[in-house]
């Protein structure tokens, strides 16, 4: 610490506060409570100014304490044992005006601080990094001047985060590391109210990923386009296990999302009280049939996706954990419980005679490498059903879209093997991704064409 010349006063009304101090906020209590001890016992430590002789270094919230509780009563106070004239403060000028000085000078002062905000002790953490690194960049290349990328690397690999974690916390291990990191790192962003409104470093840090992950998305869709078309999209009438096993279609989606038979006998079901009379499911739905044709597609679900992918499984109950070890026999890792859906203004009555109503259906969430999800959302879904196009497992395109929003970006390219009636192709086009529908049915994929053609007569999605 650089030495100090003898001290004077200073009357208030000429010192100079700088806007960018590192502590912002001052608790009104504990202004009062510091009034009334230097009212009490006098001034213990003089605050500190540059050569000037009037801006401040140290000592904002001593000078506060004076300001707002002292002068307006006209209490006296002493320093050193002497009273200090009226409107004036003791001062004490520092011998340099180096800019890393002043700036060590403040951090040194506020670091042994204990009652700083989560806020202002980012902000000092961060600058206490930054002087760091310049300090050590200035002992390396004292006069050689470098060009800005090349300072900062330098500057990073002389003085790192666990070194900062070290003088601040006084250990660069596990959290102690990780909260230094996110410190300089928030730092950085409090001018966002998003960030600077959370109540705490943990909750600014999720703050500011949701922004990114927001600021990425803007970049995606800009990169797709303005607009965004129907062209984008396909329909396939084909044998998905035939699809699924050509080339040209290995590696090619970020999320498969489908609803095949069930597995349960759907063909036979009771006709919901006269609801689903005209409805019918145009495929075998026994258990037999299931496990074949599951046993072939799980393998296939694998070799269609990216290293990093979504897989969202549409399934019975009963059948869920048998499905799951296939989906983790083929590579990928599924969540242990299903997800629900629960239908609100609609459902079968299997068992008339002996009820209940079946409103809910369960859907298997499966993903390979690392794929992220967009958020964290409920594993439970509440939607209401569309208007039917005859197919008895018709799914409403706000359930794909509450699913598709947990894992897809602009851009990216979405698979249904199984479309039925196509409620991929307008839940991906809001999203603004790619989306192949296939499907084996001649009438469901005509149901498909129809989506395709009603996306297309509607204005294009702006960006």
């Amino acid at each position: 610490m650089p030495n100090t010349t003898p001290h004077t006063f200073l009357p208030l009304t000429q010192l100079l506060i700088p806007p960018d101090r590192q502590r912002q906020e001052f608790d009104p209590a504990g202004l009062m409570e510091l009034s009334s001890s230097i009212s009490q016992y006098g001034l213990f430590h003089a605050v500190q100014v540059r050569l000037d002789g009037r801006t401040l270094v140290t000592g904002e919230r001593r000078v506060r304490a004076i300001l707002e509780h002292l002068v307006p009563l006209n209490k006296p106070y002493t320093y050193d044992g002497q009273p200090v004239p009226a409107g004036h403060i003791p001062i004490i000028a520092v011998s340099s005006d180096d800019p890393i000085v002043l700036e060590e000078i403040e951090l040194d002062e506020n670091l042994r601080r204990k009652d700083l905000t989560w806020k202002e002790m980012a902000t000092t953490t961060a600058r206490i990094d930054a002087l760091r690194q310049a300090q050590a960049l200035r002992r390396v290349v004292p006069d050689v001047p470098l060009p800005a990328a090349e300072a900062v690397n330098l500057a990073r690999l002389l003085h790192s985060v666990a070194d900062t974690a070290r003088e601040v916390r006084g250990s660069a291990i596990g959290s102690y590391q990780e909260t230094t990191r996110q410190e300089i790192l928030i730092a950085k962003h409090l001018d966002k109210p998003e960030v600077a409104g959370a109540a705490n470093l943990k909750d600014a840090f999720k703050a500011l990923k949701r922004l990114e992950e927001t600021d990425r998305n803007k970049a995606l869709a800009i990169m797709v386009g303005s607009t965004y078309s129907t062209d984008a999209h396909q329909v396939i009438h084909a044998n998905c296990l035939t699809w699924m096993q050509a080339p040209e279609n290995q590696g090619q989606f970020d999320v498969i999302l489908t609803d095949p038979p069930y597995g349960m006998g759907a063909q036979s079901f009771n006709d919901a009280a006269g609801k689903l009379a005209t409805i019918e499911h145009h495929y075998d739905d026994s258990y037999e049939s299931w496990k074949i044709l599951m046993t072939a597609w799980a393998p296939l679900s694998f070799a269609i996706t990216k290293p990093q992918a979504h897989a969202y499984v549409f399934c019975d109950i009963g059948n869920f954990h048998e499905l799951k070890g296939m989906m983790e026999a083929a590579g990928w890792y599924v969540f242990r419980t299903p997800m629900t859906n629960f239908k609100r203004n609609s459902g079968r009555v299997p068992l008339p005679e002996h009820g209940p109503r079946r409103q809910s259906e369960w859907c298997l969430y499966a993903f390979k490498g690392r794929k992220q999800v967009t958020g964290i959302y409920s594993d439970v879904i509440t939607t209401d059903s569309d208007e039917q196009l005859g197919h008895g497992a018709q799914k409403p395109v706000a359930l794909y879209e509450d699913l598709l929003k947990r894992s897809v970006r602009a851009g990216d390219k979405v698979v249904d093997t199984f479309a039925g009636t196509g409620p991929i192709l307008p839940a991906a086009h809001a999203f603004k991704c790619y989306a192949v529908a296939v499907e084996q049915n001649q009438a469901s994929y005509g149901k498909c064409l129809e989506r395709l053609q009603e996306l297309g007569k509607q204005r294009e999605i702006p960006l």
